[in-house]
């Protein structure tokens, strides 16, 4: 799938475990290019809108909000599980576009705060074994791409939630959401050694074998 909005940036949090070859799930509407439809919204002094070029636009608003401007698949905002995302096999990556963008100063806001306005990605679990917080994008960031690994989840029921944090830092910030999708990873080649030289690598293993083996039983000795 090609990027609408913005060039690819560097990915961040990319942790490449395994290899499937079943092909991943679809995220519904991920590409945003005529509506909302198949993401849920909440609202806190913030909105949540479609951006004519084809995004989901999250904006912060007066004062500042947790939670400023949500939106969600899998769930409806409200915990209730209607219709979770199943991870399946081959669901190695979650990847987005975001770019954010101020839309100047607040007033009832300080300045002097500590924190910037920031997007946080949470995956809710719909049989409760546990709730993960996958990233944390500071409005100041520079980077507009991201790839999040998921393998650790496959078999979960879940909901992602990207959720705009509205800090005191005196400034509203807006975000376009682009591109969200599951991606399966790309299994590397094998090497194939000649003939000629597999009898020599299969005797070389097996000494190897070997040496480990003794190594292993003294490393049990000594936890015994």
């Amino acid at each position: 799938m090609q990027t609408k909005l913005f060039p690819f940036g560097a990915a961040v949090l990319v942790a490449m475990l395994y290899a499937d070859s079943v092909s991943a799930a679809a995220i519904v509407n991920g590409t945003f290019n005529s509506d909302l439809n198949g993401w849920s919204t909440v609202t806190s002094n913030g909105a949540v809108n479609w951006n004519s070029a084809g995004a989901a636009e999250l904006v912060t608003g007066a004062g500042t909000a947790p939670f400023s401007a949500v939106i969600v698949q899998g769930d409806d905002g409200l915990f209730s599980f209607g219709s979770p995302i199943l991870l399946g096999a081959g669901d190695d990556f979650l990847k987005f576009d975001a770019l954010f963008s101020s839309l100047g100063n607040d007033g009832s806001e300080s300045p002097a705060g500590l924190f910037s306005d920031n997007l946080s990605l949470w995956m809710y679990d719909a049989n409760g074994l546990g709730d993960v917080l996958l990233a944390t994008i500071d409005a100041l960031t520079s980077a507009t791409s991201f790839s999040l690994d998921l393998s650790a989840y496959v078999g979960r029921s879940v909901a992602f939630s990207f959720e705009l944090n509205d800090e005191d830092d005196g400034l509203d910030s807006r975000v376009l959401l682009d591109n969200v999708r599951l991606e399966q990873r790309s299994e590397p080649p094998v090497s194939v050694p000649e003939p000629g030289t597999l009898g020599l690598m299969m005797l070389g293993g097996l000494a190897y074998c070997g040496r480990v083996s003794v190594s292993r039983r003294k490393v049990q000795n000594r936890i015994q």
